[in-house]
């Protein structure tokens, strides 16, 4: 790595240290504490701090500092001012004689080249990063379900052994179904409720059946003999399909057609347990 790689990731780093505090720093010594502004801040002079970041205003320097980033504003060296790095995206970098920094890293927005590495570099970090956060919360949720459904998990999973594409085929229409039923639902007022309720069925339906999927992925990956405990095997397929799931089209297609599989696996489920009642209830 770069050392102007290192001190970007230095600089970026202090984003997580601490929380908002006053736009004007005290005049005292604060050593090796990250700073994170979202209002234009002075470092008076004298005052030491270790790092600092900007979002969207200007940032004015006359002390000591290890490494400084601003988002959208602009930095002020004073001739007193003693800096590491300065990284500057967006704005402009006014240094008065006496300052001293030893890298400077300056992009502008009004250069299209740097405009759109940083947007979309920005927009790849955000959905990168929305993408981890779902995939951890869908391993958990997964791994949960089924762990609560050991008890019964071991029927739907029969189904789907037997014959996936038919659960897949199942979902399918089920899928469509629920879709066709909530759009004219929605076409009035008072049906817009009851659409928003067959929709979160159909979701809730969905994840109990990625959940068996999951424990079926699960128990190939490891095999059956090493994933008799269903939590194992379910947090090992639903590793998978996330895992699998982040290459782009391949991924995303992997997935739809899981969850179709879910989606079918929850309604024939279903059905044979309304079935079996139906034939409990029946007069001998």
């Amino acid at each position: 790595m770069t050392r102007a790689k290192r001190s970007l990731a230095a600089a970026i780093g202090g984003l997580m240290l601490v929380a908002a505090a006053p736009a004007v720093a005290q005049a005292s010594v604060v050593s090796n504490q990250g700073l994170i502004r979202t209002s234009a801040t002075d470092v008076l002079p004298g005052q030491s701090v270790g790092d600092i970041i900007v979002v969207g205003h200007d940032l004015t320097i006359g002390g000591t500092a290890d490494h400084v980033l601003v988002v959208n504003g602009n930095v002020d060296l004073l001739p007193t001012a003693r800096v590491d790095t300065v990284i500057d995206l967006g704005g402009e970098v006014r240094t008065l004689p006496g300052a001293t920094v030893r890298k400077l890293l300056h992009a502008t927005l009004g250069n299209p080249f740097w405009s759109g590495a940083i947007v979309a570099g920005l927009g790849a970090l955000v959905a990168w990063m929305g993408l981890f956060a779902a995939g951890i919360v869908l391993t958990a949720l997964l791994t949960v379900i089924a762990a609560a459904l050991r008890e019964s998990i071991e029927v739907p999973l029969a189904e789907l052994e037997k014959s996936a594409r038919r659960a897949g085929l199942s979902g399918v229409f089920v899928t469509l179904a629920v879709l066709a039923l909530s759009g004219l639902l929605a076409a009035t007022l008072v049906g817009i409720p009851v659409a928003a309720l067959c929709l979160a069925l159909y979701a809730i339906g969905a994840l109990v059946g990625l959940a068996v999927v999951s424990v079926w992925i699960g128990r190939m990956i490891i095999g059956r003999d090493r994933a008799r405990e269903v939590w194992k095997a379910a947090l090992a397929g639903v590793s998978f399909i996330v895992a699998f799931s982040s290459i782009p089209i391949i991924g995303q297609i992997l997935f739809l057609v899981l969850w179709l599989a879910g989606v079918g696996v929850t309604a024939e489920w279903l059905w044979r347990w309304r079935h079996r009642r139906k034939g409990h209830r029946a007069p001998t």
